[in-house]
């Protein structure tokens, strides 16, 4: 009986047992995974998307110290055009700027280990729309890279020149200074002046002086024919840019005066040509005389033979 007893009490315990097992086995099968080597499959990689890092990229000029900000179809300008290139991101060991103006062709570039980089477009050497590529390094070996679009960078502008003397009507004779202004906006840049002469009235042009610094010419007048037909044409250059600007109107200068010459001129001619009368006149008389003298002499030969 004790027997029979005890085989159940077993068995009750190996189903119970049986039980918690097939209970327990797929717990156990989620908590260590078997990794299967014959799948195609590669493990899951796990990256992280953390934020890119922001990027500010601005400009500022020497006469404007603002800084603003430059995007793609950005016209920006002025003396000394200085882009600035900071990225906001702790991990960052190196960055780069890039400026590339296609049609002039010339390429700008600065790589530093730093999160902000400088660059003067002023050594692009002239105006120029361009494509400006930044670049940032991440510790963790992330490349980041950025570019803005047809942005117009002007660095050189047009001199602008005025006449001030002479300006039109003044009667010049002897030496005298022709005077102008001139400004550019590039104020670290030298002006060159030619200095022309025309005596006709704007239709040609003779140079007095080419590429002088001053904003003044010495100029002796005395030489020249007196006329009321000059006009100055001052033209300036920054070595990029000219322009040029003249006399509003004529002037008077010059101290030989063709007046008096001509009229000494048509003076003796009219003496000549009183003279030439007169002489003339003698000969007619002088062959009339002769005609009746041989008119007389004939009639008292035929009276008198």
């Amino acid at each position: 009986m004790n027997s029979r007893t005890n085989s159940r009490k077993y068995t009750h315990i190996a189903v119970i047992l049986a039980l918690m097992i097939s209970l327990l086995s797929p717990v156990s099968v989620l908590m260590n995974p078997v990794l299967d080597t014959k799948s195609d499959h590669s493990p899951l990689e796990f990256v992280s998307l953390a934020a890119a890092p922001r990027l500010n990229l601005t400009y500022h000029s020497l006469s404007d110290t603002t800084e603003k900000l430059v995007t793609s179809d950005s016209f920006i300008a002025g003396d000394h055009v200085i882009l600035t290139a900071t990225w906001n991101e702790p991990l960052l060991f190196k960055s780069r700027l890039e400026v590339f103006a296609p049609a002039i062709p010339a390429i700008l570039m600065q790589e530093l280990n730093t999160d902000t980089i400088e660059i003067d477009t002023r050594y692009l050497r002239n105006n120029a729309t361009c494509t400006i590529n930044a670049t940032a390094w991440l510790t963790n070996g992330t490349i980041f890279f950025k570019t803005f679009e047809n942005v117009y960078i002007g660095n050189f502008f047009v001199p602008i020149i005025t006449v001030i003397s002479p300006n039109g009507n003044e009667i010049w004779d002897g030496i005298n200074n022709i005077t102008w202004t001139a400004s550019d906006i590039n104020e670290a840049d030298l002006l060159r002046y030619d200095v022309l002469l025309s005596s006709d009235n704007g239709i040609f042009f003779e140079t007095l002086a080419s590429s002088i610094t001053t904003k003044w010419f010495e100029w002796n007048c005395s030489a020249l024919d007196k006329l009321d037909t000059y006009l100055i044409e001052i033209r300036v250059t920054d070595g990029i840019y000219f322009s040029s600007d003249r006399s509003d109107s004529t002037f008077t200068a010059g101290e030989i005066d063709h007046t008096t010459t001509t009229t000494t001129t048509t003076t003796t001619t009219n003496g000549t040509t009183t003279l030439d009368t007169r002489l003339t006149a003698f000969i007619v008389i002088l062959l009339v005389s002769c005609s009746a003298m041989a008119i007389v002499v004939y009639y008292a030969a035929r009276k008198w033979f």
